[in-house]
């Protein structure tokens, strides 16, 4: 049986850059590899004995925009002491922009 080890939220925006207007030219976006990023850097923030070891599997919903501010929903169990996966899910408000799925190890 699986342990829920973290059940969290965190706020999460990406303020304007260069970056976001050359993404998609005259519409800006936030690449789905920042919004990987993000998500992989607040779980090791959230859970500092533990490292991303691998991102399983990624589903991109919605297009973000830069400076919406997301709400990045974390539940994290482990089945074994050194091995867990996360699950996560970015939303802008009620839209579901994208989840994710990372296994993380010690």
């Amino acid at each position: 049986m699986a342990q829920i080890i973290l059940d969290a939220a965190v706020r999460l925006a990406f303020p304007p850059a260069p970056l976001f207007a050359d993404h998609f030219p005259g519409a800006a976006r936030v690449p789905g590899s920042c919004l990987v990023e993000a998500a992989r850097r607040s779980l090791e923030a959230t859970l500092p004995s533990w490292s991303v070891h691998e991102l399983l599997s990624a589903r991109f919903r919605h297009f973000v925009r830069p400076e919406e501010e997301l709400l990045l929903q974390l539940r994290v169990s482990a089945a074994a002491p050194d091995v867990a996966e996360a699950r996560c899910s970015l939303l802008h408000g009620s839209v579901r922009c994208a989840d994710l799925r990372f296994r993380l190890v010690r």
